[in-house]
């Protein structure tokens, strides 16, 4: 995902999540001065315990080994992750650990990547697999491509042009998902056309046809007959 998406995490969901948390004096360059609601301390905890099993002294190294001070207050890598949980419920939180699996991802996700990955945000990879034709689309490629000019898209010069429309599509759509719009219904894939035989326009030539293919492969003659 592009620096731009994850910026597009400080949305105004993220800012209204965080309004709910009283802020207080600072007393430390690296420690939030929070007093954040208990039951998302609790979440966060979890989401460390997790992280830090799958990965490994890199987790606890980018962002130590806990997120709140035995004095209460978070850290700075704790109120980051802490505006990432604004609004997730657990169940994502684990639909998001279980993407970083799928993923077999070898560094911890950024903040913004692991909340699109909570909030079921594909990678673009995905998206593209999907917009094949005859595959079924999951409702974030529905999205997207409800934010493409179809008929550009498919009358493009060439694929550097489609997929610059593609990813633009996908941006705008991870950007409507991140500030908390609906996602719509997946659709299944169309089946193929069915194959509807040539009506035969001349009987006599067909019917010379059919007899040279039955002399070829030994039907003609005395076999042929009766």
């Amino acid at each position: 995902m592009s620096q731009s998406s994850g910026e597009n995490t400080n949305s105004a969901q993220l800012q209204a999540g965080l309004a709910s948390l009283a802020a207080t004096s600072s007393t430390s360059s690296s420690r939030s001065s929070v007093d954040p609601d208990p039951r998302a301390v609790s979440m966060l905890w979890t989401l460390w315990e997790r992280m830090a099993g799958m990965f490994p002294g890199k987790w606890v190294r980018e962002n130590g080994t806990v997120p709140v001070i035995p004095a209460g207050t978070l850290t700075t890598a704790g109120e980051t992750w802490l505006q990432v949980l604004a609004g997730i419920t657990p169940r994502q939180v684990a639909d998001g650990l279980a993407g970083c699996l799928r993923a077999a991802l070898e560094w911890p996700p950024t903040p913004g990547r692991f909340r699109a990955m909570c909030l079921a945000v594909p990678a673009m990879a995905e998206v593209e697999h999907e917009m094949r034709p005859g595959q079924a689309h999951s409702g974030f490629t529905v999205l997207v491509r409800s934010k493409l000019d179809l008929h550009a898209y498919a009358a493009a010069e060439n694929g550097f042009q489609q997929q610059r429309m593609l990813s633009d599509a996908y941006e705008r759509a991870v950007k409507h998902v991140m500030d908390g719009g609906a996602v719509p219904a997946p659709a299944v894939a169309l089946p193929p056309p069915p194959v509807v035989p040539a009506p035969v326009r001349d009987r006599e030539a067909a019917r010379a046809a059919m007899a040279r293919a039955a002399s070829d492969l030994g039907f003609g003659g005395a076999h042929g007959a009766g």
